[in-house]
């Protein structure tokens, strides 16, 4: 009876650890899904911000118009990355939450540059300040990748 016993808990036990074992792996498997979708929306960032980079430049053929249309793709694109952030329900390192800050600063900073400019003036000639913005912006977003552990589409 006793060695019955010692058999059915060690088969018990081996059931509760298989389950335990399973999901892990599903909370895993959740959190690189997760991940993965916060790495596909950064990519859908990253086209946007190189072309801005592009018209401060002057290697592209960008506006202040064409850049305020951009700064709201990257608004609304950035969203989308927070938002899938928050779906990983990860805790976001430190890292990221000063990439994050950083990133969301520029923005502003470059929005807040852009507006009152004539719409039809070439990225290229606007004041520095807003120039710098872009560039800081730029590296900005590629701390926020590598803080959340993406590789950049560049790569």
């Amino acid at each position: 009876m006793r060695r019955s016993a010692v058999f059915a808990t060690a088969i018990i036990a081996a059931g509760l650890l298989t389950t335990g074992c399973s999901s892990t792996e599903e909370a895993e498997q959740k959190t690189e899904s997760a991940n993965a979708s916060v790495c596909l929306a950064l990519e859908g960032l990253e086209a946007t911000i190189e072309g801005l980079t592009t018209g401060v430049t002057g290697t592209g053929d960008v506006t202040v118009g064409k850049a305020q249309e951009s700064v709201n793709q990257i608004e609304t694109a950035y969203d989308t990355v927070q938002a899938n952030i928050q779906k990983a329900d990860a805790d976001a390192a430190e890292e990221a939450l000063v990439a994050q800050q950083q990133f969301s600063e520029s923005l502003m900073q470059i929005e807040e540059g852009l507006s009152g400019l004539d719409g039809t003036q070439s990225l290229s000639a606007v004041p520095g300040e807003v120039q710098q913005a872009v560039t800081e912006l730029e590296s900005n977003y590629e701390e926020l990748n590598d803080s959340l552990g993406c590789a950049s589409a560049a790569e």
